[in-house]
């Protein structure tokens, strides 16, 4: 293709024969068209050329992984699973933001020994995913603004933990370790320097910048792929319920009714068992990551050129019915019974895990992050297992299930599920109780890390302005289906990012009216939990008002029921603390305000608008319910009765 040789494996034998037998010749990578330096910038270890940059990482990252890994992850992972399961229980709906928040605040804390750079994370290596995937690239001049935001948020980092050493308050890191063993004469990534002192100074702070590209590549890894298998899993408990009751029963029996804990691993076969079949399932890199070959080779007759591109096909590799019978189902017993000899193996305290899979690459390209994922994927899906259970969503009108699909993934090289309906209910008052004792004691750190790192929250909230990131990301571009937008009809499309936006609207200005809002988004978020089930017992829509731009600006929005509940209309608005306006406020208010809404039908598709009233004829009055069609610029093309003023 285009003068490139691509060569495609689906044996993982042959696999191994090529990628981890011969690696020698078969560990490079190839040139990512939208990331021309990706081979020798030194950026991003996994992306690297095989050189002697990518040597010197490589060891770097492999020993900063193995001393966290001898600390258990500093239990990050058990804090940030607690307070995961909490904020699910309050808002199932919710549960992309929640996994995402999950996935980038554990590695944050991992990498830098604090969570407060989770959200400029998210939004860059969201960019850089879509950079290298070829269904998603990036214009080269986005590219450059979000590498620069992210430089500039890795540099920081590395002062704040300098800052925090200092003190002697540095939580545990990537970061401390290697500024701490370098302090000491430890761990350098680079050549040792002979010369002067200004030499070795030099050679230091070329030192400090390496590391600070392996633990930012570290962190992204973790930010971006981590949150796929947990999607997948919810997604798996909907299809497959008999293996949550197996599962539930596992944990309350080996566990006596506790909440899964890292240290209760080995009593758990079954849940590594799901953890490990939940990813060969749905392989979160469907295509792989690609090698190069640096040396024409011949396998069993077959010519490979120097150059080549070489994929691990994961998706056929975890479809070979030679090993994995019957792959299309969903079955753990594949790594707990003799009778599956391909996959089973003893003892079962030790076995399954996830050391040595097939989805965790070849050969010298190996993932070296398998610690923190098996860590992450077990607290997480034994966690919810312990507290929920998960079902597909009942239509309150019908009483029918609504349709859960089976395997509609995001296009990008890494595949997470779009958006599906399902109710996680809580077990048990008991567990329900437990898991606000739990979040808690997870938050109760944090609020002592936001006293010590306020100059470093406000310089990333500078930043989350500037790069015009979102406070809130409920999920990617691409991951919820989108009907029926605008007048033209136009059908499924990719959404973008949804930010709330102020502009110029009339002859006015942007000002004073950005007070009629809500109090807060933790207030809107909780009065929606509260509200939520009255609008499902409605069948009606739902009206949410996406977050603002940055943080400090307006905050959300958030209603649940029918906009034909007037009578329940003011109450509502009430509890969000807003007024209904008067014609003279809609009036003025049009000229000053555009507000990107989105409304979710009974059927959980979603349908998204930028509603901008523009002439006084309208009044601002946005007509929402059922069957309600939306129209280019806000013009409401159906009248539904009981509208909200805005």
């Amino acid at each position: 293709m285009f003068g490139v040789t691509h060569v495609w494996i689906s044996s993982e034998k042959i696999a191994h024969d090529l990628l981890s037998r011969r690696a020698n010749i078969y560990s490079d990578r190839p040139q990512i068209p939208n990331l021309p330096d990706n081979r020798t910038s030194g950026d991003y270890l996994a992306l690297l050329g095989r050189n002697d940059t990518w040597k010197r990482q490589r060891k770097l990252c492999n020993h900063l992984m193995h001393t966290s890994a001898l600390a258990s992850l500093h239990d990050y992972p058990t804090l940030e699973r607690n307070r995961f399961l909490y904020l699910l229980s309050q808002s199932p709906e919710d549960y992309i933001e929640y996994i995402e928040q999950f996935t980038s605040r554990t590695i944050s804390r991992l990498s830098w020994g604090s969570a407060h750079p989770a959200q400029i994370l998210r939004h860059t290596t969201f960019g850089l995913l879509e950079t290298i995937s070829p269904s998603g690239a990036l214009p080269n001049k986005k590219e450059k603004a979000r590498h620069d935001l992210e430089d500039k948020q890795f540099r920081s980092n590395i002062g704040f933990v300098r800052r925090m050493m200092d003190v002697g308050r540095a939580e545990p890191s990537f970061i401390r370790t290697f500024l701490e063993e370098q302090q000491g004469g430890g761990v350098s990534s680079s050549k040792k320097s002979s010369a002067s002192d200004t030499d070795e100074e030099k050679a230091k702070e070329a030192d400090v910048d390496e590391a600070m590209h392996v633990v930012g590549l570290m962190a992204i890894a973790g930010a971006l792929t981590i949150g796929s298998p947990i999607q997948s899993y919810i997604l798996a408990m909907c299809h497959y319920p008999e293996w949550q009751a197996r599962l539930q029963e596992e944990i309350d029996t080996k566990l006596a009714g506790r909440c899964p804990m890292w240290e209760d691993r080995e009593k758990l076969p079954l849940l590594r068992a799901v953890v490990k079949e939940v990813i060969r399932w749905r392989p979160p890199v469907p295509t792989g990551i690609p090698h190069a070959i640096e040396k024409d080779d011949v396998y069993d007759g077959y010519f490979i050129p120097a150059g080549a591109t070489i994929h691990a096909l994961e998706w056929a590799i975890t479809r070979d019915e030679s090993t994995y019978p019957s792959a299309e189902t969903f079955n753990p017993s594949r790594f707990l019974l003799p009778s599956y000899p391909s996959t089973y193996r003893e003892p079962l305290t030790l076995y399954p895990n996830l050391s040595g899979f097939s989805q965790f690459g070849f050969g010298r390209r190996t993932c070296q992050g398998v610690p923190i994922v098996e860590q992450d994927l077990f607290l997480t899906m034994g966690g919810m297992a312990w507290a929920f259970t998960i079902t597909k969503k009942t239509d309150p009108l019908t009483g029918s299930e609504l349709p859960v699909h089976w395997n509609d993934y995001t296009p990008l090289l890494i595949a997470k599920p779009c958006r599906f309906p399902f109710d996680a209910h809580p077990r048990d008052e008991g567990k329900l109780k437990k898991m606000r004792e739990m979040y808690d004691e997870a938050v109760e750190g944090e609020e002592m890390e936001r006293s010590e790192s306020r100059e470093e929250r406000e310089r990333t909230e500078g930043w989350m302005v500037e790069g015009k990131v979102r406070q809130k990301e409920e999920e990617i571009p691409w991951q919820s289906a989108v009907e029926g937008v605008g007048a033209g009809g136009q059908g499924p499309q990719p959404q973008g990012p949804r930010q709330e936006e102020k502009s110029v609207v009339g002859n006015g200005e942007a000002g004073e009216d950005e007070n009629h809002e809500t109090k807060s988004t933790s207030t809107s978020s909780r009065t929606s939990s509260r509200l939520g089930s009255r609008g499902h017992e409605s069948g009606s829509g739902s009206v949410t008002g996406t977050p603002s731009a940055s943080w400090g600006s307006e905050p959300s929005l958030s209603f649940r029921g029918s906009s034909a509940e007037s009578s329940d209309c003011e109450e509502r608005l009430e509890a969000l603390g807003i007024h209904r306006q008067t014609e003279e406020e809609v009036e003025e208010g049009v000229k000053r305000r555009r507000v990107r809404i989105k409304a979710v039908s009974n059927a959980s598709s979603t349908i998204e608008a930028l509603m901008v009233p523009t002439t006084p004829s309208e009044k601002g009055v946005v007509q929402l319910g059922v069957g309600v069609g939306v129209g280019v610029d806000g013009v409401v093309d159906e009248i539904v009765p009981g509208a909200w003023r805005w």
